[in-house]
């Protein structure tokens, strides 16, 4: 063989190991870039802040002075009694025959170890992977880059926004969080967002219900959109934010147009028991099933979706246990409806972690029963968290518990690094861009 031609032959070889996909031992097709443990992730981020104390240690009430009743209020995600009697209302049974907790790894005591215990900030640390003491600002991006800006630039082959979704249950300063103002980042690699209760609730019927503009209308709208863009020299096309293809954008258009739909004719499937009515919905609820209906919808490779009923805790510590247990069985539903879905079932890891805890402390508002309300005021109780890491056996240990009280294992800024490992890009981020850690004990 001429050496030319062996050159050549070696180079059409090596092209074809680096770019062509290979199968893995359980069976999955994966980019030969980067090895996946999973083609899905979900990220439930618990906001409103979470005391260790009424979840993981299932306190119920009895770390309440005069109270003593204890028991799992969370009995969909962790493994544990329920408390002895209805003290303060009636439990929804649950709707996971084994805790999810049996499905995968608890980290019992993690923590928050820099910066204010707040919600900005406790969602900027969660998907950023960066700690930061900015201050609350509605109309700033992040300074380092989102969850969804690692993966859409660093998984080969790019993905698409219709690949990544953030969901939150509130607006606020939320919609900044799906992108960064980082130089070498920003909208570009930003994830499609929505505010469920805004989009199909309270506007869907104006969005539904459109005028039809007459010639004359659109000839005015031409006219004041040529004006902006001579006026500001810049095309709308050009302005920041997330980009969707055409092709890309019809499908949003058409799910948006269809959920409202389902809402109005009132098809769209709550996470509430047989027992329960549309009365005893929350944003929470509401918020986790619309985050289905993306997931059944576009099978999103990366799913964040947020809770926010529990910052009640201010100020009715009653109702801050009664929205912590139905955000259990809202989490309890989706991982059912994930785990009897093809191209779901057996290929998603599951997240859950609250943004920061709360304080050890009460302040001075008592509720209707006499209990006292918490604030989350950066003291050591309020950087106690949790997570939560289930998924397929054989990729994610079952029934294990990493850490307690005396020795934490994982950090908030951890969760960002965890994903990453999963979806197979972790080690394409840029050096330093990352402080916290993969989260490997809870992986086989």
């Amino acid at each position: 063989m001429k050496r030319r031609t062996f050159i050549k032959n070696t180079a059409a070889a090596a092209a074809g190991a680096i770019l062509a996909p290979y199968i893995l031992p359980s069976g999955r097709l994966f980019a030969a870039t980067g090895s996946r443990l999973a083609n899905h992730v979900v990220f439930v981020l618990f906001a409103g802040g979470i005391r260790n104390q009424e979840s993981v240690q299932q306190s119920y009430v009895s770390a309440q002075t005069g109270f003593s009743t204890s028991g799992n209020m969370m009995s969909n995600m962790l493994t544990g009694n329920v408390p002895s009697s209805n003290l303060l209302f009636n439990l929804w049974n649950p709707i996971q025959a084994n805790s999810i907790q049996a499905q995968g790894v608890l980290f019992p005591e993690m923590q928050y170890k820099t910066g204010p215990t707040g919600h900005f900030n406790g969602h900027t640390a969660a998907m950023t992977g960066n700690y930061t003491t900015q201050g609350l600002n509605l109309n700033i991006n992040p300074d380092m880059p989102t969850l969804f800006e690692y993966y859409r630039k660093h998984t080969n082959p790019a993905k698409s926004a219709l690949n990544c979704w953030w969901i939150s249950e509130g607006l606020g300063p939320y919609p900044a969080l799906n992108y960064s103002q980082h130089p070498l980042y920003g909208a570009q690699y930003g994830a499609n967002y929505l505010n469920p209760s805004s989009v199909f609730q309270t506007y869907g019927s104006y969005l539904q219900n459109y005028v039809a503009y007459q010639p004359d209308d659109v000839n005015r709208i031409a006219t004041m959109k040529g004006f902006l863009n001579n006026s500001f020299h810049q095309a709308a096309s050009a302005l920041p934010g997330i980009q969707n293809s055409a092709a890309d954008k019809e499908q949003i258009k058409n799910f948006i147009a269809s959920i409202i739909t389902k809402t109005q004719n009132n098809q769209i499937q709550f996470p509430l028991p047989a027992s329960a009515t549309t009365a005893d919905l929350t944003g929470d609820l509401t918020n986790l099933a619309y985050g289905w209906e993306v997931m059944n919808a576009f099978q999103p490779e990366l799913l964040v979706v947020n809770t926010f009923n529990l910052d009640i805790c201010h100020s009715d510590f009653t109702n801050y246990l009664h929205y912590l247990h139905k955000a259990d069985y809202g989490v309890g539903w989706l991982w059912n409806k994930i785990q009897s879905t093809p191209g779901l079932m057996n290929d998603t890891i599951m997240i859950c972690m609250p943004e920061h805890g709360r304080n050890l402390q009460p302040n001075a508002i008592y509720d209707a029963n006499g209990l006292r309300a918490f604030d989350h005021t950066n003291d050591q109780n309020s950087t106690r968290m949790f997570g939560l890491i289930v998924g397929p056996s054989g990729v994610v240990k079952q029934n294990i518990t990493f850490g307690n009280t005396a020795s934490p294992v994982g950090e908030s800024i951890d969760i960002v690094p965890t994903i990453a490992h999963i979806l197979g890009f972790d080690t394409l981020i840029p050096s330093g861009m990352l402080p916290g850690s993969v989260l490997s004990q809870a992986f086989v």
